[in-house]
């Protein structure tokens, strides 16, 4: 049962090659790397290495300007978050501050209500007192 397995691993490693290979003969063709010739007494497969060098130093420089402009992108966004995380902090500051300062108004308002109304607690005589008493007429009577 193992040696199957194997004989699948090596059998997809083969894969693997045969396709890179097409893909890099297909490649080359197309841009110039490769140059097959066929001739009656013999055939032959050219590199081009000067133009494979060439191709491949723009592939690089492509590469190096792909990646530095990405790490700017990246820094201007990490920038832009962090301003907007930090203007959202001071606004999340000032509504707390602002917040404070009304329930403190609010505090001395009724702090300052307060002892009005105990005032007038104490100087309005409780409800029992001012209230009229039914008269007896026995008592108006006698």
């Amino acid at each position: 049962m193992k040696n199957r397995n194997k004989g699948n691993a090596v059998a997809g490693v083969l894969a693997v090659i045969a396709v890179l290979a097409i893909l890099f003969a297909g490649l080359g063709v197309t841009f110039g790397w490769v140059t097959m010739s066929d001739s009656p007494d013999k055939s032959t497969i050219e590199l081009n290495k000067t133009e494979l060098k060439e191709d491949t130093d723009k592939a690089v420089e492509a590469t190096e300007k792909f990646i530095k402009d990405s790490a700017e992108s990246v820094e201007e966004a990490t920038q832009d978050a962090a301003e907007s995380i930090q203007e959202g902090s001071e606004e999340a500051a000032d509504n707390l501050e602002e917040a404070a300062d009304t329930v403190e108004e609010e505090t001395d308002k009724a702090a300052d209500k307060a002892p009005e109304e105990d005032k007038q607690k104490e100087v309005s005589p409780p409800a029992e007192e001012t209230e009229s008493k039914p008269v007896d007429s026995e008592e108006d009577a006698s």
